[in-house]
């Protein structure tokens, strides 16, 4: 949804925006090319990596990898205010989703269940959290993606496999998730628990709840906050924020309902049909 949230931020030429999970830089490029500078950061040093190849024929922007949990302290030492608009576009790129190796991608059942966006600084893989959490532990971890019949099965599954060996690969996660029913016809069924797994290994949900203050308070008056999610769960905690200002009367909604992908953009990505983008205006 590039357009889209290139249209929500309302860039301005020489005006300062922060991208907050810069991915592989698509946002940043339209940013730059309409004549925003901009700070781009991503937890995941690969992303950089991508991004800064893509960039090199501009001037007017930066990177930064770290957590976007702490935009407030990463803006601050890059000299990065004021800030017209910040962008969070949640979730993991289509790198990550097509990446063998790292657990994220189906399609290689010897990975290691990995799911960690910085193998550097978190120590936490996914393996790690299904042979170690209790029973209610791994029950709440997937309820995040499934209704809870559907948690306490597949928790029983986790718990019964672990018994016999350790979780470790992508192939033992498919194996428990043999049989579950999620009630969505077209989906495999691997993908509600690897999503729960991953929003767990990387406490995106956590982080979510606690940037966006922080990022609103960035704000220059009239900048805009434009937030992308992917999972209901997200939504859910952007709507709230959103309304919330809103009710205060420190921010004005610019979208009462989600912003939705095109038809053009679902065909080139499916992965596109669940997004959701939101727009909050501070006064």
């Amino acid at each position: 949804m590039v357009d889209e949230a290139i249209k929500g931020l309302h860039i301005e030429k020489g005006l300062k925006y922060i991208d907050c999970t810069a991915g592989n830089g698509g946002h940043m490029e339209a940013i730059l090319k309409m004549g925003g500078q901009v700070l781009g950061i991503d937890l995941d040093p690969a992303m950089l990596a991508v991004t800064q190849k893509r960039l090199e024929i501009f001037r007017d922007f930066k990177l930064v990898q770290g957590n976007f949990v702490n935009i407030d302290r990463i803006a601050r030492n890059n000299n990065w205010s004021p800030v017209n608009g910040i962008l969070l576009d949640l979730g993991v790129s289509n790198i990550h989703l097509k990446d063998l190796e790292r657990g994220f991608s189906f399609e290689n059942p010897e990975a290691i269940l990995d799911m960690r966006l910085d193998p550097n600084t978190q120590d936490i893989k996914g393996s790690d959290l299904l042979n170690i959490l209790r029973e209610d532990q791994l029950e709440d971890l997937f309820s995040v993606s499934l209704d809870p019949g559907a948690a306490k099965w597949i928790t029983g599954r986790v718990l019964h496999s672990r018994m016999a060996k350790p979780v470790e690969t992508v192939g033992d996660m498919l194996e428990i998730c043999e049989g579950l029913r999620t009630g969505k016809p077209g989906m495999s069924i691997a993908t509600l628990p690897f999503l729960a797994l991953r929003i767990a290994v990387n406490s995106e949900l956590t982080n979510l709840k606690e940037v966006l203050p922080v990022a609103f308070d960035l704000l220059e008056s009239d900048g805009r906050l434009v937030v992308i999610s992917f999972h209901s769960g997200e939504d859910k905690i952007v709507k709230e924020f959103i309304k919330g200002k809103g009710q205060t009367g420190e921010g004005k909604m610019i979208t009462f309902a989600p912003i939705r992908a095109g038809e053009t953009e679902i065909d080139l990505n499916r992965r596109a049909r669940s997004a959701k983008m939101r727009i909050i205006q501070k006064i």
